[in-house]
């Protein structure tokens, strides 16, 4: 096929376009990170300027150590990545079994049971929150660690992952081990399993995500300061008539840093777990 100059000289418009839009959304996502990036570098006076200033003047890297000197950020880390861990383990655990039972294993009421999983994605937290506080209550597991964890071990999302990754694998994958003897729990583990490790990669990485920005459990749990996690404990530097908006941002870049790092090392399995979720 042969491409004329004029089409050639549209592609190149074209591309160049797509690449421009692709910047300018790229900045407008990074702009509230560079400006908390900024704000954390100022002196009080600065970060309360009109008009604003983007760069700091003089640069205060010693906020970050009052910030971390002025509360127990250090308690409030290893607590979020308590919770957060035990949650990943426990959704890639029980969301597989979940979703493996309802791609594979034939019942009654297999759809009616997954449309019930759907359903839990439009209801949102705020709508139970009244509930879940009295259950936890009555289990005696306020101010524990066990009241952050046990409500967030299973995720609707990641039913739905997982069943959609399990659909993608052949079925005769599966035959085959049914020839060869295997059982349903060896085929799970050793076969279908290893086969959706980008999509359960995907599944760690948001259910840890969102059980390090879980601000409203933590709210209903814990009303000890030893139990706090992170963004329940940046409310520390918000008073009624004052707010210390250095120190607030440098604990929120501080509390953003493991989220990136782990994104951007993560990211192709990532991209391609959620790429492939919903191929069936």
């Amino acid at each position: 096929m042969i491409v004329s100059p004029a089409q050639k000289t549209w592609g190149r418009i074209s591309r160049g376009l797509y690449l421009l839009i692709l910047i300018v959304g790229a900045l407008i996502m990074v702009i509230p990170f560079l400006w908390s990036l900024s704000t954390s570098l100022k002196p009080l006076n600065q970060a309360l300027a009109y008009p604003p200033r983007w760069i700091p003047h003089p640069f205060l890297w010693k906020n970050y150590i009052d910030t971390w000197k002025t509360v127990p950020m250090e308690r409030w880390f290893l607590n979020s990545t308590l919770v957060s861990v035990v949650v990943v383990i426990g959704n890639l655990l029980l969301d597989a079994l979940a979703g493996y039972a309802l791609a594979r294993i034939h019942f009654r009421g297999r759809n009616l049971v997954f449309f019930g999983v759907i359903s839990m994605l439009m209801i949102p937290f705020q709508s139970i929150m009244l509930p879940v506080y009295i259950e936890l209550r009555s289990l005696g597991l306020i101010n524990s660690y066990a009241g952050m964890i046990l409500p967030q071990l299973v995720s609707a999302m990641g039913v739905f992952l997982m069943r959609q990754a399990f659909l993608n694998i052949p079925e005769e994958v599966e035959e085959s081990a049914v020839i060869e003897g295997a059982s349903r729990w060896r085929i799970f583990w050793q076969i279908t399993l290893p086969m959706v490790q980008p999509t359960m990669l995907t599944l760690a990485l948001m259910m840890f995500m969102s059980s390090w920005n879980n601000f409203l459990l933590p709210l209903l749990v814990a009303n000890k300061l030893q139990f706090w996690t992170l963004p329940l404990g940046m409310v520390m530097f918000q008073q009624q008539y004052y707010t210390n908006w250095p120190y607030l941002m440098a604990a929120a870049v501080m509390a953003t840093i493991p989220i990136a790092i782990l994104f951007l090392i993560f990211q192709k399995w990532f991209i391609q777990g959620i790429s492939t979720t919903g191929l069936k």
